[in-house]
């Protein structure tokens, strides 16, 4: 059963995600029922561990300082790039499909459904299913080069060097942790400061 929903869950995550992409789906509705479909399955069908391989306070100290080292990483790597009028157009366009969305829905949607359903998918299913295919070291690369593929097919350079380095980061903090705390974590902590100080590019498109 398992498996079958890291198919699918794949499967349908590369039909949705290209098709919000071409402008066929809206970007907030799509996201947030996948992502929260996906994690409520990946809960109900599989196995997920929090932090097996070590304790809670470990893991939640490493997740939140991780995704405190995230976010001065990207925003200094972000005020940096945008000098490109491409790159700074990118981060405009993934600001702007907050426009006109509440805040208070936004913020809801992005740390009650999206960051926990895409970690319980990616961290808390697929990564222990391959690495008990594979290996720990070869399940932990398969994840992270197949989260960052699907995230590819959103056609947008900051979203995808955001799944490359922020992908690699969670799936090094579930491997280490055995379990979803650790990557929980540092992913809410990240979402929620790209949120509320977004880098100069995206200030004035999200309200926090």
């Amino acid at each position: 059963m398992p498996e079958a929903l890291l198919v699918v869950g794949i499967g349908a995550q590369v039909a949705l995600w290209r098709s919000v992409a071409l402008d066929r789906l809206p970007f907030w509705p799509t996201i947030s029922v996948a992502f929260g479909a996906l994690g409520s399955a990946a809960l109900l069908v599989g196995s997920v561990s929090w932090c097996e391989e070590v304790g809670t306070p470990a893991a939640l100290a490493m997740g939140v300082g991780s995704g405190l080292l995230l976010y001065v990483a990207t925003r200094v790597v972000v005020e940096i790039a945008t000098r490109l009028p491409s790159l700074e157009a990118s981060v405009v366009g993934i600001y702007g499909w907050s426009a006109g969305v509440a805040p208070v829905a936004m913020w809801a949607l992005t740390l009650v459904l999206v960051v926990p359903g895409e970690e319980l998918f990616w961290r808390g299913l697929v990564l222990p299913e391959l690495q008990r295919s594979t290996s720990v070291v070869a399940g932990a690369v398969l994840t992270w080069v197949g989260a960052a593929g699907v995230t590819a097919l959103w056609s947008s350079a900051p979203l995808l060097a955001a799944a490359v380095v922020g992908g690699a980061v969670w799936t090094a903090l579930g491997a280490w942790s055995g379990g979803v705390l650790a990557p929980i974590a540092s992913h809410l902590v990240w979402t929620s400061l790209m949120l509320a100080w977004p880098p100069f590019a995206g200030r004035g498109k999200v309200r926090p």
